[in-house]
């Protein structure tokens, strides 16, 4: 009978250890640190956010705010105010083999043209993959620039995007 009870106890211990450890760990600073780290590695980028929360429940999304992409030790390819992404759980379970996303809005991104190519030119050769949104893309007071020219205040809205398809593009209402 103490044998049992010995174990009970050990098991209910481990139990609310793994609790615990679950509570930190998906607090949105923890999540949102783990999940920046883990595409930076995938894409090569240093991949950073002052905040971010996130939602599981239903479609889980998430929202960055100040991120921040770059190479490490270069020049940001991107800088957005606020990133929202929100992905299907067969995206998720995925583990990319599937590029569905259903929706991404950037507001004030700005997108250095040269550290993206750059960037690009040091990817291991690969098939280009264009994802498919659902939901679209959507951008506000976006810029892009370049060594000699820049082209700024870019409203766009895609209302969906698949890769087999022409796509549509227009200026938000």
């Amino acid at each position: 009978m103490a044998r049992k009870r010995v174990v009970l106890i050990v098991v209910v211990v481990a139990l609310l250890l793994l609790a615990l450890l679950l509570r930190i760990t998906l607090q949105p600073e923890h999540a949102t640190r783990l999940i920046l780290d883990r595409a930076g590695k995938t894409l090569g980028l240093q991949i950073t956010a002052s905040s971010g929360e996130y939602r599981l429940r239903g479609t889980p999304q998430l929202v960055l705010r100040d991120v921040v992409a770059r190479e490490p030790g270069a020049t940001p390819l991107l800088r957005s105010r606020r990133v929202y992404l929100s992905l299907p759980w067969s995206t998720i379970r995925a583990r990319g083999s599937d590029l569905t996303v259903r929706r991404i809005e950037l507001d004030a991104p700005r997108f250095d043209l040269p550290a993206y190519q750059h960037w690009i030119a040091t990817r291991p050769p690969s098939a280009r993959r264009i994802p498919t949104l659902t939901e679209g893309l959507r951008i506000r007071d976006g810029r892009i620039d370049n060594d000699d020219w820049d082209v700024d205040r870019i409203d766009a809205d895609l209302p969906s995007l698949h890769p087999e398809r022409p796509a549509q593009a227009g200026r938000p209402p």
